[in-house]
């Protein structure tokens, strides 16, 4: 600080025929120590949308107490060779349920008082824009608690009604490369098998837990191979045999998300038509003069994670 005020030293009687007498350098100091702060909401605010990288985002084109609500069929059951006599004839069957989705309205605000304004204005900070910023980020946030935990009767990303939940049946952590490759076969050759009449719902897409993903990552096949247990589970798995794509990524938000504290992983088809998100941005409202304060309220729209396809989503718990 004692540097910087002696280097404007020589130059002080100049800025002081523009700015006044009443310039103080100390000020002016502090001014250039204010610029050279880190604004860490842009990361915070990437973290807080992470979602957004996983789960298609829509908006909610309703209002506040209406919703959607989508009747879902799904045919099952499956013929077989007719001996010529008997009556054991296979029965098909459909199965139906239901998914409701509620609009519902979320609020956020931010305030500053004239004193605030007034030091802001002296020292150069967007005030405004700055807690605008944090308003926004306030609002990520409890919407990224929306998309991958749920709120109410709604459920997240990572705990979907009626999505089939397969256990792993070995510690990646001391298994070998083929009981790797077991786990995360069983769950993906029912979805291979069922994609010959279904294809659009087919996933695309392995979520891996991140303390898991680490495990694969950080093993190797064998003393002497250079290739870890993630690329040979990438290169050796049913889908990847058929030729089928599959997009692999990781996120330490399914950590211990299982049954029983399990690191949970998420097959899926990331797909709008399969499943969404439905979330509007915030919207701020004109400043409210209060007392000697400036309030600025906002608000959104939310629903939830819409799971359109249940059969286009497995859970793997390892």
């Amino acid at each position: 600080m004692k540097n910087l005020q002696a280097r404007l030293s020589p130059v002080a009687g100049v800025i002081q025929a523009y700015v006044g007498d009443a310039f103080n350098l100390q000020n002016l100091v502090n001014l250039f120590t204010q610029v050279e702060t880190i604004n860490e909401t842009d990361a915070q605010l990437a973290e807080a949308s992470e979602y957004e990288k996983f789960i298609p985002t829509k908006p909610t084109n309703n209002v506040v107490g209406g919703g959607e609500v989508l009747k879902r069929q799904r045919g099952i059951g499956k013929g077989k060779r007719h001996a010529g006599t008997g009556t054991d004839i296979p029965l098909a069957e459909v199965e139906y349920d239901k998914v409701s989705l509620e609009v519902i309205g979320g609020t956020i605000g931010y305030q500053y008082s004239i004193f605030e304004i007034e030091t802001a204005l002296k020292a150069g900070i967007p005030l405004d824009s700055d807690k605008a910023q944090a308003a926004q980020l306030a609002s990520k946030k409890h919407l990224s608690d929306v998309a991958w935990e749920g709120e109410g009767q709604a459920k997240g990303f990572y705990n979907q009604s009626g999505v089939t939940v397969i256990a792993a049946q070995h510690d990646w952590a001391t298994a070998t490369i083929d009981e790797v490759l077991e786990d995360v076969n069983a769950v993906l050759t029912p979805a291979l098998t069922a994609s010959q009449f279904d294809d659009p719902a087919t996933p695309d897409t392995f979520l891996l837990p991140a303390a898991q993903f680490l495990i694969l990552a950080g093993r190797f096949r064998s003393a002497t191979s250079d290739k870890t247990f993630l690329e040979v589970v990438k290169e050796k798995n049913v889908f990847a045999i058929a030729g089928k794509k599959l997009e692999w990524g990781s996120t330490d938000r399914i950590d211990g998300k299982g049954l029983a504290g399990a690191d949970r992983a998420i097959i899926y088809r990331r797909d709008p038509l399969c499943i969404r998100f439905l979330a509007d941005d915030v919207q701020f409202l004109a400043a409210q003069p209060v007392g000697v304060d400036i309030k600025i309220p906002g608000h959104y729209k939310y629903q939830g994670v819409w799971l359109k396809r249940i059969d286009s989503m497995k859970y793997l718990d390892i």
